[in-house]
């Protein structure tokens, strides 16, 4: 047990670094735009196909995961998001960005979704505080891009370094972790009876996850531009979001992880609400870091869905249940800014109060197979 514990900071400092890895086309998009000729809409078609790619790597590898292996194909996925973010900074053409990010996708995505199963393996218990903090690292990883980008500004030199840090990282952590699956756990696999509506109500609870989080840190960069006020917000935004996130998944370690689900998602449908009847005002501000605490639900679905399925489908099952939140999320930073054309922060407050909803519901749904025994 105690040589386990080494799948800790090998499973999360590979998850900051992915986080790091796939965010960082964000703070080139203008430049990028410039460079090809090209609109800044264009370029931000490499999120979408970024999570279609994680869609596809995650159910692959998260199959050979349950037959071959965690380690494995944890070290292959960091691998791979590390090169092919070094690639991009000698990319030709825009098609090749989106080739490029496709594959970033796909092993940033893969590498997510076997962590969890890693996490459960190997702790049993407190796994959620753990992945609350794992989770949390999206926000770390979308600050240290900051970081980088202050000091390497051409978007070659940018993407080229941010390559070498993120392989320098991820792959030698990587190599720490302890096997917890593999063809012994597979062999053993039993039918779960109750997959079907476990992977149907988790997959709306994920879908309302990654359609609440990822406007946050794709388009509210946007938004604070468009109303004149400072980015300098989004440190403060980006440090709640990693502070609602550790508490939601240390509360789901304490109760019972539905009802935190309900209690987060609850909260940020009433603030979202506020937001969309107020605009911005006064409050603005407040509310929209109110919802960005409320977003910390999504940092223990990882946990939450792995501990629900046998160890012989944990991965494949776990990555299956991301998969449609990962294509639907993609398109939530779009999603965001046509549904209310004339307000983004209501465009914004609209889909975080859909997707909360949905995953308040789906929440629900679940606590009550639980409490009555069906499951």
């Amino acid at each position: 047990m105690r040589d386990r514990l080494w799948n800790i900071p090998g499973v999360m400092v590979p998850f900051l670094f992915s986080a790091f890895s796939v965010f960082s086309i964000s703070m080139i998009v203008p430049q990028l735009a410039s460079q090809f000729r090209t609109t800044i809409s264009s370029v931000l078609l490499s999120i979408p196909i970024d999570f279609i790619g994680g869609a596809v790597g995650g159910v692959l590898l998260g199959y050979a995961a349950d037959r071959y292996g965690r380690r494995m194909i944890i070290l292959i996925s960091s691998a791979l998001f590390g090169i092919s973010t070094l690639v991009a900074s000698f990319s030709i053409s825009l098609s090749m960005i989106y080739v490029l990010w496709f594959l970033i996708g796909f092993g940033v995505n893969a590498q997510n979704g076997v962590s969890y199963p890693v996490i459960v393996e190997t702790l049993r218990r407190s796994s959620g505080t753990v992945g609350g903090v794992m989770q949390s690292f999206y926000f770390l990883g979308f600050l240290l891009d900051s970081v980088v980008f202050i000091f390497f500004h051409y978007w070659r030199t940018y993407l080229m370094v941010a390559g070498i840090i993120t392989l320098l990282f991820s792959v030698p952590f990587s190599s720490m972790i302890r096997e917890t699956g593999g063809r012994r756990i597979a062999a053993g696999r039993e039918t779960d009876p109750d997959f079907i509506r476990h992977t149907v109500a988790f997959s709306i609870v994920v879908i309302g996850a990654f359609m609440f989080s990822v406007p946050l840190m794709a388009v509210v960069p946007t938004l604070l531009s468009s109303v004149h006020l400072s980015t300098y917000y989004l440190v403060f935004l980006s440090l709640l979001g990693f502070t609602g996130f550790v508490l939601a998944g240390f509360l789901s370690d304490r109760f019972r992880r539905g009802y935190v689900a309900m209690a987060f998602t609850g909260g940020g449908v009433l603030f979202s609400a506020i937001i969309l009847l107020a605009g911005v005002n006064t409050y603005f501000l407040e509310m929209l870091a109110a919802v960005y605490i409320a977003s910390g639900f999504f940092s223990f679905t990882g946990i939450w869905v792995s501990e629900n399925y046998r160890p012989g489908s944990r991965a494949l099952a776990t990555n299956i249940v991301f998969f449609s939140g990962r294509v639907v999320g993609g398109f939530s930073p779009f999603l965001a800014t046509v549904m209310i054309p004339s307000s983004l922060a209501s465009g914004i407050s609209v889909v975080c109060l859909i997707s909360g909803a949905m995953a308040f519901f789906a929440s629900l749904y679940i606590v009550m197979m639980k409490t009555h025994g069906k499951s």
